[in-house]
Parts: structure tokens; C-alpha cells; sequence
């Protein structure tokens, strides 16, 4: 078997075992918080946990920057799965996977000497925090500031891959959050005025844009993607 696909499958294995161990974490983290124990719901998240590990590890091969992008995967369906069924970003959640992301991006930049991505991941961070925090005072009722909180780590592994994957994700958090907010009022599963969560909205865009991104952004973004 090719090492990649060893890789892939591996990690894919590691996200099966993951999910469970992520969930019990996440528990005693936000201990008022109750996240069900519906036994589907625990195999769709192992399942999309084991999914997702095995495409960031398609994408990254064997690098430091892929322990980063699995601990994103397994830190952004957690939340995910919390704002989905309490409507809420725990910053208990939120501000760890900011600091262990910072933490495993530096190890990468370390080890890679690309000191210049980690600026560009710190500043990105910094104005996607920014922007969305701008969002929130124009329009209070269309994102909370948990979303808000949640652009920081976003905004901080986009960056790091560029300027463009960063412009990209924001951009297709909000497709994935129109997209869906259509297909729950079509399929008479919300109201127009039902608040439909963001949070799993922003952290899909995120996962597009680092996956496909080199893919995507060329011809959506031509200027950010320079050929």
C-alpha cells in the first residue's frame, strides 16, 4: 500500500477512535451543558470526525501541519455539534482551540521556517475577529458573539495557509450558511425568521477553503490565487 494511502486510512481509523474520546472532553469542559446521548448522533460524529482526519491527511501528507489541522477538525465538530443543539460557543472551547492552534502552527512554522505564514495567520486572526465583531453590532440577531469568537481560530489556520484561503473561508461560511438556511425554510424544517446556527456554517467554509481552496480559489478569487 502507498504510504499516502496508509496515511489517509490511518488517520481516518484515528478519527473513529478520536470522536468518542472528543465528546467526553467536551463534557467535562461544558459540564452544564447537555449534548444527548441519541447513539446516531455519537456514529455521525465518529463517522464525519473519521472523514474529515482522513481528508486533512489527503491534503497535508506527512507534515507538522497536519497534527494542527486534525486538532481543528475534532476542536470545530465539537462546537459544532454544540451550536447546533444549544445555540452556543463556549468560550471554554473556543479560546483553548485558539491557544493549542496557535501552539501547533508555531511547532509547524518552527520546524518548516515559515515564520512569514505565522504572521499572516496572527493577522488574519486578528481581522476576521475584527470583521465579524463589525457584523454583530450592524446586525445583532444575524450573529452572535460567539460567532464572533469563533472567526479568531478560523481565521488564524486559514491565514496561515495564505491570504486567499483566509478570504476564501469567510466567503464560503457565509454560502454554506445561505445555502443551508434556504434548504431548511424550502424543506419546511425552519421559519424564515427561525434562527438558524452559524457557527457550523463557519467552520464548513473553513474546511472547503483548506481542503480545495489551491482548487476553488483560482477561479473565484483569480487575484488571491495567483497562478
Amino acid at each position: 500500500m502507498p504510504p499516502a494511502a496508509l496515511l489517509v486510512i490511518s488517520c481516518a481509523l484515528l478519527g473513529l477512535a478520536v470522536a468518542p474520546a472528543a465528546l467526553l472532553v467536551t463534557r467535562r469542559m461544558v459540564p452544564g451543558i447537555e449534548l444527548g446521548h441519541v447513539r446516531w448522533h455519537g456514529m455521525a460524529g465518529a463517522v464525519a470526525t473519521g472523514v474529515l482526519f482522513g481528508a486533512m491527511a489527503w491534503r497535508f501528507g506527512w507534515s507538522w501541519a497536519l497534527p494542527a489541522y486534525l486538532f481543528l477538525c475534532a476542536a470545530g465538530l465539537a462546537l459544532s455539534r454544540i451550536d447546533l443543539q444549544h445555540k452556543l460557543l463556549p468560550n471554554r472551547i473556543v479560546v483553548p482551540t485558539l491557544g493549542i492552534g496557535l501552539v501547533l502552527l508555531l511547532l509547524d512554522a518552527g520546524m518548516n521556517q515559515r515564520w512569514g505564514n505565522l504572521v499572516v495567520a496572527a493577522i488574519g486572526c486578528a481581522v476576521t475577529f475584527v470583521l465579524y465583531l463589525i457584523l454583530a453590532l450592524i446586525s445583532p440577531r444575524g450573529m452572535g458573539m460567539g460567532d464572533v469568537k469563533l472567526s479568531a481560530p478560523l481565521g488564524l489556520y486559514l491565514g496561515y495557509l495564505s491570504i486567499g484561503h483566509l478570504i476564501l473561508g469567510i466567503a464560503l461560511g457565509f454560502i454554506v450558511g445561505a445555502v443551508t438556511s434556504v434548504l431548511l425554510v424550502t424543506g419546511g424544517f425552519a421559519g424564515r425568521k427561525t434562527s438558524v446556527p452559524f457557527g457550523p456554517s463557519m467552520f464548513m467554509g473553513c474546511v472547503l477553503a483548506v481542503l480545495w481552496g489551491t482548487e476553488i480559489g483560482p477561479i473565484v478569487l483569480p487575484s488571491a490565487f495567483p497562478r
